[in-house]
């Protein structure tokens, strides 16, 4: 890659903790609009442009084809350069001047994300996405040993993302647990607090 100076967008200091820690798996429970989307795309901006090589892939992953292309591929795209990467809108991947990739996946179809070696992943509306996902994506990143971000609102306790986040929250080894939330926000300023207490009229804790 050719020599650049790379400043880390500004991410408030709870939301950077959860986010970067060093565990290879983080567990990220939080709040809607309180980052975590946000974070976890320069997170793996940073291990694809980083850490990767040519032809080494990095995913990010949500449970439609939608979320990944509106939340992920056109927010990330809409947030480099346009000389810091090669663009497919079909395949929904970004190739950074080294060859790495950024690839853009939906959950929908697990079988179809089984194969590849992946050099890092992220895992975008976790608890809205299928157990059988996870496995074909953890898969993927065993013989890379690649970091995994797995972020998402609590929804329900019955889902496998839940006990994931359970799981890191014991302290398992490998394993980090954040909870980010929208006061979180409101104190860096991301959020009014009186939008936060409107929506908590509305919207079940």
């Amino acid at each position: 890659m050719p020599d650049l100076i790379y400043e880390r967008p500004w991410l408030y200091p709870e939301q950077a903790a959860a986010i970067f820690a060093e565990a290879r798996i983080a567990v990220i429970e939080a709040s809607t609009k309180s980052g975590k989307s946000a974070g976890c795309r320069a997170w793996l901006f940073e291990q694809a442009a980083l850490h990767g090589g040519p032809g080494q892939q990095f995913w990010w992953v949500a449970p439609t084809y939608g979320q990944a292309k509106d939340i992920g591929f056109d927010q990330m795209r809409a947030g480099l350069p346009i000389s810091l990467y090669q663009g497919n809108q079909t395949d929904l991947t970004l190739t950074l001047p080294h060859g790495a990739i950024i690839a853009f996946k939906t959950g929908e179809k697990p079988d179809a994300l089984y194969g590849r070696d992946v050099y890092a992943a992220v895992l975008d509306e976790a608890t809205r996405m299928r157990e059988e996902a996870w496995h074909a994506i953890r898969s993927t990143l065993t013989a890379t040993r690649g970091p995994i971000r797995v972020i998402g609102n609590v929804h329900g306790r019955k889902n496998w993302a839940y006990r994931l986040a359970r799981r890191a929250e014991a302290g398992e080894p490998g394993m980090h647990h954040a909870k980010l939330t929208a006061y979180h926000a409101v104190q860096s300023g991301i959020l009014h607090a009186d939008e936060v207490a409107d929506a908590k009229r509305d919207i079940p804790e």
